[in-house]
C-alpha cells in the first residue's frame, strides 16, 4: 500500500527536476552537454584599417550573424583550465557596408568552436575558427582591387564570451578577425583584412542534450 501511494510522488518529484533542469540549472554544464543544439545572433561593427596593408581601401560594415549550433563532446568530468567542449556551428551572416565599395555582402559560413567550461561557472569563454562564402556587390567598383569577384571567401576567427543567464540563456560578447579575398581566382585579390566587436545572444534547446535524455 506505501508503495502504490508513492508512486505518484516519485513520478511528480521527476517530473519537477526535468522542469528546473529545463528552466535553469544551478551547474551550467548542460547547455554544453554532447548533442546539445542552440541557436545565436550576434551582430556588430567591423572595421577595416589600411595600415595593415598600406594599399588596401577602407572598408567598414555592421555584420549580423545567426549561426546553428551542436556540441559534438562532453565537457569531461575533470577540473582544469583547459576544460570544455568542442562545437560545431553553421552560420549565416550579412554584412552592410557603409563606408568603402558597395553596400552589401551576404553567404554562409562553417565554424568549429571550443568552449572553456568550468563547473558551475556563469561565464564561458570560447575561441572558434572557420571559413565561409560571401556574395558581394563591392567587385562592380573598378576603383578598389581587394575584391573582384561576386563570390568571395572569408577565413575567420573569434574569440568570446558567454555570459549564462540560464539553462535555457546566455548573453554574448566576441571579438573578430575577419579576412575577404579570392585565392587568387580574380585578377583583382589584394584582399580586406577587419576587426571587430560583437554583441548577441544564445539560446539552448531544452531537452537536446545527453543530459536532457
Amino acid at each position: 500500500m506505501a508503495i502504490v501511494l508513492l508512486l505518484p510522488l516519485m513520478a511528480g518529484a521527476g517530473h519537477a527536476c526535468a522542469m528546473e533542469l529545463c528552466a535553469g540549472d544551478v551547474a551550467f554544464d548542460p547547455p554544453f552537454r554532447k548533442g546539445q543544439v542552440a541557436l545565436q545572433l550576434a551582430s556588430g561593427l567591423l572595421f577595416s584599417p589600411t595600415m595593415l596593408a598600406k594599399r588596401s581601401s577602407v572598408m567598414d560594415y555592421w555584420q549580423t550573424n545567426l549561426r546553428l549550433s551542436k556540441m559534438l563532446t562532453e565537457p569531461g568530468p575533470e577540473r582544469w583550465l583547459l576544460r570544455g567542449n568542442l562545437e560545431g556551428i553553421v552560420e549565416l551572416t550579412y554584412s552592410h557596408i557603409y563606408k568603402g565599395a558597395g553596400s552589401a555582402m551576404g553567404g554562409f559560413t562553417g565554424l568549429l568552436r571550443y568552449n572553456f567550461v568550468q563547473p558551475d561557472a556563469r561565464y564561458v569563454p570560447y575561441f572558434q575558427a572557420g571559413v565561409g562564402v560571401v556574395l558581394n556587390d563591392a567587385y562592380h567598383d573598378g576603383n578598389q582591387f581587394d575584391i573582384g569577384q561576386a563570390v568571395e571567401f572569408t577565413p575567420q576567427a573569434s574569440a568570446g564570451l558567454h555570459f549564462m543567464l540560464s539553462r535555457n540563456w546566455a548573453l554574448d560578447g566576441e571579438v573578430m578577425f575577419h579576412h575577404v579575398s579570392n585565392a587568387g581566382l580574380a585578377l583583382r585579390n589584394r584582399g580586406l583584412n577587419a576587426f571587430g566587436g560583437l554583441v548577441g545572444t544564445t539560446y539552448y534547446f531544452c531537452g537536446t542534450g545527453e543530459a536532457g535524455r
